[in-house]
């Protein structure tokens, strides 16, 4: 299983980690958030012991949450070091391979703060977490949706990973944008201020299905 060597904080109260996985030959990122009821770990790889340890001193785990039915990875030693419940989409339960605990769904805030938002066409059960912070900050933490690695840097997950890529295209409309200070993914590095232009403009350059309308 790949494991990350240390952990390191990118805005006040957010954390990721990453390692590089050959099997699938490309890097892999996890984020950890401060929410109200504890730390929301999202689609996390595995820790050293010492990394795991600097990330329980911020406070105990109130969820762990995979963002699509592609994204066990080390959720199960999470839970189990943690002890706290695994969340996904209804979709994406039949392709885990770890026990969920619970279903994300909109409406539901996930630990007290983070907005589950639904998007469909990519993997099975693919959702972002999105989070309003004090003084009009807000976050957005993506799985596959949208990736930023190099050479490429922001794009839109390949049409051949998705389930469908303009039904992708359609629901990222709807993603919230407002005043984006951070945005995090599960494969890429971390956009930082200002990321709502960047965001944006990719969605802004999606071609829609001509019967649709963005919402």
């Amino acid at each position: 299983m790949v494991t990350a060597e240390s952990i390191r904080e990118i805005s006040s109260g957010v954390w990721i980690w990453h390692a590089y996985d050959e099997s699938v030959r490309t890097e892999l990122y996890s984020t950890a958030v401060a929410a109200e009821f504890g730390l929301v770990i999202i689609d996390p790889i595995d820790l050293v012991h010492d990394a795991f340890h600097e990330l329980a001193k911020h406070g105990p785990a109130a969820a762990i949450v995979l963002t699509n039915g592609n994204h066990s990875r080390a959720a199960a030693r999470f839970r189990e070091r943690f002890g706290a419940p695994v969340f996904a989409h209804n979709d994406a339960v039949g392709e885990l391979t770890t026990f969920v605990d619970g279903a994300l769904r909109p409406g539901r805030p996930v630990a007290g703060s983070l907005e589950v938002v639904q998007l469909p066409g990519a993997g099975l059960g693919e959702i972002a977490l999105f989070h309003r912070k004090a003084k009009g900050e807000c976050h957005l933490h993506f799985g596959d949706a949208l990736v930023n690695l190099d050479p490429h840097g922001l794009i839109v997950l390949p049409e051949k990973y998705c389930l469908s890529a303009s039904l992708l295209a359609q629901s990222l409309q709807s993603i919230p944008r407002e005043d984006l200070s951070l945005v995090t993914f599960a494969h890429g590095e971390p956009l930082l201020a200002p990321a709502t232009e960047k965001i944006t403009s990719l969605v802004g350059q999606l071609s829609l299905p001509k019967n649709s309308s963005a919402h």
